[in-house]
């Protein structure tokens, strides 16, 4: 076989193995994301969430990172991961009732007002 030929066909196939990874690589979806919208008795804040164990709190545009943690019923959150007693922020919510506690004070009438759901179904 020629070595023009040889070459030629070398680039061609690794030109179409790249070819092929970079169109997987756009055709894998993006993780979407879950827009929650909560409305309390003095206050309302949006939860988004990020993954299945971390949301996004925006609260008087402050942001916090909280992490999933153990709850007997429902869905709990806090900063850092902590439990209640050392944690600055907690958000707890059950169906469409939500709780969230900053720097100890507590609101209960929290009730979620709006869901965003992506397109894609996700």
């Amino acid at each position: 076989m020629n070595t023009y030929v040889k070459y030629g066909l070398v680039a061609a196939l690794m030109a179409g193995g790249l070819t092929a990874c970079s169109s997987s690589e756009r055709a894998a979806p993006q993780t979407p994301y879950h827009v929650l919208q909560y409305q309390c008795d003095n206050q309302s804040f949006q939860v988004t969430q990020l993954s299945s164990e971390q949301v996004l709190l925006l609260i008087d545009g402050e942001e916090y990172h909280l992490h999933r943690v153990p709850s007997a019923s429902g869905t709990k959150y806090s900063l850092d991961g902590q439990s209640q007693a050392e944690s600055e922020v907690e958000l707890f919510s059950k169906g469409r009732e939500g709780m969230l506690t900053i720097a100890g004070e507590t609101d209960k009438s929290c009730m979620m007002t709006t869901r965003s759901v992506p397109k894609n179904g996700y």
